[in-house]
């Protein structure tokens, strides 16, 4: 099947390493050269000639209903993103690149969800494909969106979450999680897209990754992953990748090397000192941007609780019990505490408290205003909620 039977192309949009992509009309609902050409050249014609005192009805509404309809050409609702597969004499691996395009079409197809990129026409045989269009761009292009504030990124981060739940539950890995696969839509919601380098879990499947070469973005993918092939690869790959897209999201910076996201330069905590409910940022990304893989959360449907979680502390405006965190004061919401007395009988003497028996206290102080809070440790060690 010829795309150009339904899809006139438009303009050629930025190219894929295994083809090339544009921006095309679906031509199912503009007949443009069969009917709305000739009828608004027709209505034109005759229009000119008139002398508008009395305009016929029939060519004046051919005229305007062919006006909507040129308007309405241009609604990014009726264009599609159009993938059409290198040509064998132009492409780097012609029999690699069929068969990633095939895989791509098939989980497409696979998968119904609001933030997975929806796939409108296919044919894999002529090795082309149309998927949803989105004229916002990508993440790359709106990375400021987010600049700053955890709290936004983390609600819009977690129904892309979502959408890689669902590929890891039909047995997918995607494998290129990162800014530039990930699309901006009209409500700016987050889709996730460019399933190209997609891998299935079931062993039945082919593999399409030679031994030695990377198998996703060298500055996205897990450490544990590169310069090599992995035999096996499991949803914890993909759950490295989003979390370093939600630190980008955050950060404003292009790239992490690496895991180092605590380290000064890359610390989005110290970073936005000042911003609501960044504390609970690093907590997260721990547990994602690893050097081992047996550190990382296994799929994404597990971080997806981890983040339901942590919005839920968000939403109850919930501190995190770290002595390095910086928490802001309950009471006037200026100042923050700091450590008055921790557990030193001394200390605690100073401030009126004589603990008897086994059980001592940790107190703080706000900066501005004073506002005291104490901890109580029954067994005179702090709690396992200090100890996360």
């Amino acid at each position: 099947m010829d795309h150009s039977n339904r899809w006139k192309i438009i303009e050629e949009l930025p190219e894929g390493g295994q083809g090339k992509v544009y921006r095309a009309l679906d031509g199912s609902k503009f007949d443009v050269e069969g009917h709305l050409r000739p009828a608004l050249r027709k209505a034109i014609v005759y229009l000119a000639q008139s002398d508008f005192q009395e305009p016929k009805k029939d060519h004046f509404d051919a005229f305007r209903e062919s006006v909507v309809a040129l308007v309405q050409m241009e609604d990014p609702s009726h264009h599609g993103a159009l993938k059409v597969l290198h040509q064998p004499k132009e492409a780097r691996d012609p029999d690699r690149a069929d068969a990633r395009i095939r895989c791509e079409i098939q989980a497409m197809s696979d998968i119904s969800h609001p933030n997975l990129l929806k796939i409108l026409d296919a044919d894999p045989e002529s090795k082309w494909f149309v998927s949803q269009y989105y004229p916002k761009g990508t993440l790359a292009k709106n990375q400021s969106r987010f600049f700053g504030d955890f709290a936004r990124a983390l609600k819009a981060f977690r129904p892309l979450v979502e959408g890689a739940s669902e590929l890891h539950k039909k047995g997918f890995v995607h494998r290129d999680i990162k800014p530039q696969n990930i699309f901006v839509d009209a409500a700016d919601n987050l889709v996730l897209g460019d399933f190209g380098l997609i891998y299935f879990v079931d062993t039945q499947r082919t593999r399409i990754s030679d031994k030695w070469e990377n198998v996703g973005s060298r500055d996205w993918m897990p450490g544990w992953a590169m310069g090599m092939r992995v035999e096996t690869i499991t949803p914890a790959f993909d759950v490295f990748c989003l979390g370093k897209v939600l630190w980008y999201m955050v950060s404003g910076l292009p790239i992490l090397r690496l895991w180092y996201f605590e380290s000064s330069e890359f610390n989005v905590e110290t970073k936005f000192p000042e911003a609501r409910a960044i504390e609970w940022a690093n907590p997260l990304l721990k547990k994602c941007i690893v050097e081992h893989e047996k550190d990382c959360l296994p799929d994404a449907s597990r971080l997806l609780a981890e983040i339901d979680q942590v919005l839920s502390l968000i939403d109850d405006n919930a501190c995190r019990l770290d002595l390095k965190a910086k928490r802001r004061c309950k009471v006037c919401g200026l100042g923050t505490y700091r450590i008055a007395a921790d557990r030193k009988r001394a200390l605690l003497a100073n401030m009126g408290v004589n603990p008897t028996g086994a059980g001592t206290y940790r107190i703080f102080t706000c900066s501005h205003c004073g506002h005291v809070q104490w901890f109580y440790f029954d067994g005179g060690e702090p709690s396992d909620a200090w100890r996360e």
